[in-house]
Order: C-alpha cells, then sequence, then structure tokens
C-alpha cells in the first residue's frame, strides 16, 4: 500500500465519520480524492490510477461497496488506516 491506497481510506473513513455514518458513493469519493492529490507536492498524480486502486483495495478486504449503495472501511481497512496514522 501507497500513500494513494491510504488516502482513500481516509477519505471514506472521514465521510462516515462526518455524514452520520452514510457511505460514500463513488462520485463522492473519486471528487475528494482528485481534490486531495491535486495538492500532493510530488505531482506524480498520473500514478494514482483510482479504479485500480478501489478495486484492489476491495478484493484484498480493506473495503467493501453494500449493496451498490456505497463503500465503506471493513474492520481490515480501519485497522491499517490506525496502524498507519499511529
Amino acid at each position: 500500500m501507497d500513500k494513494y491506497d491510504y488516502v482513500i481510506l481516509d477519505i471514506i473513513h472521514t465521510f462516515r465519520k462526518n455524514n452520520r455514518n452514510q457511505l460514500i458513493r463513488l462520485q463522492q469519493l473519486e471528487a475528494n480524492f482528485w481534490t486531495r492529490i491535486q495538492r500532493d507536492e510530488s505531482r506524480h498524480t498520473q500514478s494514482a490510477h483510482l479504479g485500480e486502486r478501489i478495486a484492489r483495495l476491495y478484493l484484498e478486504g480493506y473495503i467493501v461497496n453494500r449493496a451498490g449503495a456505497g463503500y465503506a472501511l471493513t474492520k481490515r481497512g480501519k485497522e491499517e488506516l490506525q496502524y498507519q496514522e499511529g
């Protein structure tokens, strides 16, 4: 996992925390992601590959898409985010 993966996990976590446990939709996730990495000083945004990252995080069990309603972190995703922050 790299910094862009952690950005995705943090966006999902922050959205749920600030929006009464609502799920974040893909278009909201994309908008937040691109807004955050625009400020990235390295300017290597072409390595972001958002769709591939979301798919990989889903397949590896870090995030879940609840019946098409939006994304949430799994227990594993929450633990990984806490580990990275701590």
